[in-house]
């Protein structure tokens, strides 16, 4: 099994979940870059059905998850959506975005929550699903780098059953996929996000391994795979990925 089996397998599961998803407003994509040099930003969100209007209720959330109205807002923060029909959400800079790091980036959450119609029937239970994006602020003082695949630069070292990911970029990383093999995660892995300039620890088995397989996520939500060869103790870039 490949590089591309891994994504395929992955996106497999994906579209299987989203088969039993009820959710009628959907989004454009999967996360966000606000590049520094930009005032706003602009998504397309859709309700998939037929038949009903939604209102879709939009926030701007920071790490911490607390709801915030400066250095980003929402626009419209509730807005109805006709039946198949395609409307506009934007994010737009406040006050306060000067007080951000400029030398990396910062990270917050849109979310979208769809509310439907009232229904006319007697005791139907009626859930709100609520979409939660990752945001990502990047300044231009770094944009010129944003090509460079900054997963690449992960030092990665091993003591046992611990593996620390070390991210010396200013860049936030994201892995969806961890394995000594190429037949699916470390049992209990799911995905980590790694702050720039920081570090994660998970945990992995203790048995030897001598190739890590690791998926990071690019700007656009896709899955991207690089192989390390390891040691006892580390594991480096192997040559074909560099």
């Amino acid at each position: 099994m490949h590089h591309k089996n891994i994504a395929m397998f992955l996106l497999s599961c994906l579209l299987l979940t989203s088969q039993y998803s009820t959710a009628a407003i959907n989004i454009d994509r999967t996360r966000i870059i606000f590049p520094g040099k930009d005032k706003s930003v602009s998504l397309v969100i859709n309700n998939q059905s037929k038949t009903s209007p939604y209102l879709a209720q939009s926030w701007i959330e920071n790490s911490q998850g607390e709801k915030i109205s400066e250095p980003f807002t929402v626009l419209p923060p509730m807005q109805r959506v006709e039946p198949g029909a395609k409307n506009q959400i934007k994010i737009i800079k406040t006050e306060g975005i000067n007080q951000l790091p400029q030398d990396r980036e910062s990270l917050f959450y849109l979310n979208v929550r769809e509310i439907p119609p009232t229904s006319e029937k007697e005791n139907v239970v009626q859930i709100a699903i609520q979409s939660r994006l990752k945001m990502f602020y990047r300044p231009a003082t770094i944009i010129n780098n944003s090509d460079k695949v900054w997963a690449k630069d992960l030092n990665i070292s091993r003591n046992g059953s611990k593996l620390t990911l070390d991210n010396p970029s200013k860049f936030y990383i994201t892995l969806g996929y961890l394995s000594s093999n190429e037949k699916g995660n470390f049992p209990g892995f799911e995905s980590v996000m790694i702050s720039p300039l920081s570090q994660e620890t998970v945990t992995v088995p203790t048995s030897p391994f001598a190739k890590l397989y690791l998926g990071y996520m690019d700007d656009y939500g896709g899955l991207k795979m690089l192989t390390y060869n390891c040691t006892a103790v580390m594991c480096q870039l192997s040559a074909e990925n560099k």
